[in-house]
């Protein structure tokens, strides 16, 4: 195997992971990638069908994943209120004729973008987004984490003043400049989305045209291993894990080769590992009071079973089947026998925001999944986390 350089490799996992590579922010990266551009763009396609996309101030892959995961959100958007004021201002810098703008500007454009369906009464007209009163105080609040993302992800800068100021008040003001990379921002999508789509229509047409440009089996189960947390043998066909088994030890050294990550097929899924964790992706655990809190859940769920707790919905394929008032008990018992190690923002929190907690991380790192009933089921990887003593080192997924 050629070994590639450090800087390679670093381009390789900057793309993966960063939504793009900005060259006002990184211009010592941007240029690396300029540089081995045509190496890049033949191994996202080679491995992943993944185009690279290379601008005069930008560069990112454009990837699609096989299954929508948590991680994929906006972290900090609260609601969807949010993602829908995010598009009205995506739509409203698209058609932004001169660069600087303010924030009052903003506010006009959103409220007409906006789609209006909350009625008064059956003969009135629709509601207009407002930015007054209580409900204003909300939408202000919404705008403010839509227009920081934007800042965060290079599409506006700041000139003048403070965007936070307009959550305590309609009328204070902020100058803003639009990059004018939001035109990329958007993957090319080839087919219409003005009908009414839901998720899975998206998808369906998604994979049928990537399939129709080469997409293959080798390439979707690339995608899930390197940016999914875990791949499980009931998210693809039988055929699909059973090619996974038999080419685990190609996978695991191209894994090996560009990422220093090892391929483990663990029963009924597969995950990457990596023995000594770096700067690059996010691992769990992670070294944060988040990540220990689940690690002692998984720790308590663990000696449940082992003392064979009847409590506990066990089920024959090894996961666990936790109702709200099972999690309830175990979050209490963890308040109980672990708060006294947390960190003082764990301890002042209450049962249910501890539990949010675990659920959320569970869900992001695909621990667990919703049931039908609304109980939580845990798959089997989680008992591989559990405490150990200090000396001993964590593998990170």
């Amino acid at each position: 195997m050629k070994k590639l350089s450090q800087e390679t490799l670093n381009c390789i996992h900057q793309l993966l992971d960063s939504f793009w590579v900005v060259r006002k922010e990184n211009p010592e990266l941007f240029y690396e990638i300029k540089q081995n551009e045509g190496f890049l763009r033949d191994y996202f396609k080679d491995y992943f069908r993944f185009k690279l996309v290379v601008g005069t101030d930008f560069a990112k892959v454009e990837k699609f994943q096989v299954t929508p995961q948590p991680s994929t959100g906006i972290s900090d958007f609260k609601e969807v209120k949010d993602y829908v004021i995010f598009y009205c201002v995506l739509a409203f810098l698209d058609g932004k004729a001169s660069k600087q703008f303010t924030l009052s500007d903003v506010c006009q454009a959103v409220v007409s973008y906006y789609p209006r369906s909350s009625k008064r009464s059956v003969n009135e007209n629709p509601l207009p987004l407002t930015w007054k009163g209580n409900e204003g105080y909300r939408n202000r609040l919404s705008l403010v984490r839509v227009l920081k993302e934007a800042v965060r992800r290079c599409l506006i800068e700041v000139i003048d003043k403070n965007i936070e100021d307009f959550q305590d008040r309609e009328t204070n003001d902020a100058l803003l400049r639009s990059t004018g990379l939001v035109k990329y921002f958007m993957r090319n999508i080839g087919f219409n989305i003005e009908g009414e789509l839901t998720l899975n229509d998206i998808m369906l047409i998604q994979e049928t045209q990537e399939r129709e440009l080469g997409l293959e089996r080798k390439h979707l189960l690339y995608r899930k291993l390197f940016l999914e947390p875990a791949l499980y043998r009931h998210e693809v066909s039988t055929s699909d894990f059973d090619y996974l088994r038999q080419y685990s030890r190609h996978l695991n050294e191209h894994a090996e080769k560009y990422y220093d990550m090892n391929l483990d097929v663990y029963g009924s899924n597969a995950f990457l590992v990596k023995e000594n964790v770096s700067t690059f992706r996010r691992f769990f655990p992670a070294s944060n009071a988040e990540s220990n809190l689940l690690v002692q859940f998984a720790t308590l769920l663990r000696l449940k079973i082992i003392d064979d707790d009847d409590s506990l919905g066990e089920q024959k394929d090894g996961t666990v089947v936790l109702t709200n008032v099972d999690l309830d008990i175990m979050c209490r018992q963890l308040i109980d026998e672990n708060s006294h190690r947390w960190t003082t923002g764990l301890k002042s929190m209450s049962n249910t925001e501890i539990k949010n907690i675990i659920k959320n991380m569970l869900f992001e790192w695909k621990l667990a999944e919703t049931t039908q009933e609304g109980d939580l089921k845990l798959y089997d990887v989680i008992g591989r986390f559990f405490e150990k003593p200090k000396e001993e080192n964590n593998k990170g997924v």
